[in-house]
């Protein structure tokens, strides 16, 4: 009897086991009603879900993987464009004729058209696409391939090679768009998105790649080599910015554009997590520019300066090595209509001392046609001060 007991508690046990065990698995496969809420296969337990085993309430697995990356991913990637660009480029090459070769002139010269690619965003329905110059350098021939695989053939509206920075129109109307951050205050460590098409003409695909960084930086100036150009003000983000990302959108989590991907630090040619974006707030300064005046106006200050040296502050009989000399002025140019002369010297702009050529270059660099540069000066001795109004190049 103690036996056959212990058994029935055996037997007892399975029994419950077995139904509580399928309870289990009918919650976990087939989902049962607890109350007001259920809980499905893929959904937490704390949200609601529809007929279709969808959350209503923004939470679920779904949701979770749905994060801030993914869903700016999702509003922004229709507006990135791949921008494949036909250059044409002066090409020299060993000539196999003989008297050539004999002569003090051996080479020859042709003309090659090779194709390169970049990337781009549309920032407005009517497709005004906005990317880098130095992407369409030697154009020939620009065709843009959305991301839905439609081509454009795209004309170029104006070029500013001192931001590097280009716009482009395809024809076309209600074209997927991105916006521009509301605010340009960025926080360093805040996250950022790059999206673009890298290595697009190797891969043969319309859709755009995304990386995910921080911004590392924010105001950064980068020198030009010889022959090169200067990037100032620039933000500095580790997300990855490889080839063909060029001309692509820097994003906030919000899905705003906060920076034009430009070009980056490497030894290799890939990516090292250092990039640097062109800021969203220049990007519409060059945009305002050309909606009213239909292209962007290069301003001119029409005078020359060279920063003091111990050798011409002798002859001049000063002592204070801060500021510039000006050398030159264009009669009738903004300057010469402010009053400076040669030989005056220019110790303050804009109420910071001219210490050196980076201040007085950083100071003009984001100065528009209309601005008014303020100045302090001094003629043989006798400081003065004045006013110069930027007027747009001739």
């Amino acid at each position: 009897m103690r036996f056959l007991r212990g058994n029935s508690g055996v037997l007892a046990g399975l029994l419950v086991g077995a139904v509580f065990g399928g309870a289990l698995l009918l919650i976990r496969f087939g989902g049962i009603p607890m109350g007001n809420w259920t809980i499905a296969q893929g959904v937490s337990s704390n949200e609601p879900v529809d007929e279709n085993g969808d959350t209503s309430g923004g939470g679920g697995l779904f949701v979770e993987r749905g994060n801030a990356i993914v869903q700016a991913t999702r509003r922004v990637a229709p507006a990135v464009v791949s921008i494949n660009v036909v250059q044409e480029k002066k090409v020299q090459a060993p000539s196999r004729d003989l008297w050539q070769r004999m002569t003090l002139n051996p080479q020859r010269e042709y003309r090659q058209q090779v194709q390169s690619m970049g990337s781009g965003v549309i920032v407005s329905k009517d497709g005004i696409i906005v990317t880098n110059s130095h992407v369409l350098e030697n154009a020939v021939e620009i065709i843009v391939t959305l991301s839905d695989g439609r081509q454009f053939q795209a004309r170029v509206v104006d070029v500013i090679d001192r931001f590097d920075l280009a716009i482009l129109q395809i024809h076309g109307r209600d074209f997927p768009v991105a916006h521009f951050a509301a605010d340009d205050h960025l926080d360093i460590g805040e996250w950022a998105i790059a999206i673009g098409s890298p290595y697009g003409y190797l891969l043969a695909d319309t859709q755009p790649t995304v990386t995910v960084g921080v911004i590392s930086a924010l105001n950064r100036d980068i020198k030009r080599k010889e022959g090169g150009r200067d990037y100032l003000g620039m933000i500095q983000t580790d997300a990855s910015i490889n080839p063909g990302n060029s001309g692509g959108p820097l994003l906030n989590t919000a899905g705003e554009i906060i920076g034009i991907n430009t070009f980056i630090f490497s030894d290799t040619g890939g990516s090292v997590g250092i990039g640097f974006a062109v800021p969203s707030a220049r990007v519409q300064q060059v945009l305002g520019e050309i909606r009213k005046y239909g292209h962007y106006r290069e301003g001119s200050l029409g005078f020359d300066l060279q920063k003091l040296t111990p050798g011409m502050m002798q002859p001049l009989g000063i002592t204070d090595p801060i500021g510039f000399l000006v050398v030159g002025v264009l009669p009738g140019s903004p300057a010469w209509k402010s009053g400076l002369r040669p030989q005056d010297i220019i110790r303050e702009v804009g109420g910071r001392p001219l210490s050196s050529s980076d201040v007085w270059y950083r100071l003009v660099y984001e100065f528009q046609v209309g601005d008014s540069i303020s100045f302090k000066a001094e003629r043989k001795n006798v400081p003065f001060e004045g006013k110069i109004i930027i007027e747009e190049s001739k």
